[in-house]
């Protein structure tokens, strides 16, 4: 599958925040050639609440559920990785942390150093 490298070039050009739904593997090789990608790791509140979720649906056979389960425990330990995790009590409460999270982000010293360049620049520039 994958995500055209070009169409997310393009959007964050433009200043578009992008996001991408991806597995672990597919994060972690995001991240080692884009070292600014910003991992953010949606966890269940408790693993008894995922078997719940995934029982309740009804869409799966038992097989299925066995082995989502088994891929979640393994993909959680990888969490320790991310640079965020969002735990998602209910889907209204991830997109209000997944929002607060890109906020942040955008605030930080890391993000604004040309900004910050700028006006530093000014500063010595204007006084001389």
């Amino acid at each position: 599958y994958g995500t055209p490298k070009e169409a997310v070039e393009k959007n964050l050009e433009k200043g578009i925040d992008v996001v991408l739904e991806i597995e672990v593997q597919g994060a972690l090789q995001v991240k080692e050639k884009c070292p600014d990608a910003l991992l953010v790791f949606v966890m269940p509140p408790s693993f008894e609440e995922l078997r719940r979720r995934l029982t309740g649906r009804g869409t799966e056979d038992e097989e299925t559920v066995r082995r989502r389960l088994s891929n979640a425990g393994r993909e959680m330990e990888a969490a320790k990785q991310y640079d965020y995790i969002v735990v998602n009590q209910t889907v209204e409460d991830a997109a209000d942390q997944l929002e607060q999270i890109v906020c942040a982000a955008k605030h930080t010293a890391k993000y604004l150093r040309e900004f910050i360049d700028e006006v530093e620049y000014d500063a010595e520039t204007c006084c001389k």
